[in-house]
């Protein structure tokens, strides 16, 4: 298992070039679990499978700008 930062940095660079300006990361310390979740544009949105992008959404957490690592 990886520390919450060095989780939110891998999450960070597979989603990179995926999504709009914002994302979230949401750490659960007591799963040690963490979700990077991003804002998709509307291209993307057409590409996904009906219903998936809202099924999953859960909490979305404090809103950031997209980081640019």
């Amino acid at each position: 298992m990886g520390s919450a930062g060095r989780l939110e940095r891998a999450a960070t660079s597979l989603l990179r070039g995926v999504g709009g300006d914002v994302e979230w990361w949401l750490w659960r310390p007591e799963v040690k679990v963490g979700h990077l979740r991003v804002a998709v544009t509307d291209a993307e949105y057409e590409q996904i499978p009906p219903c998936c992008a809202i099924y999953d959404a859960g909490p979305s957490g404090p809103e950031r700008r997209r980081t640019r690592r």
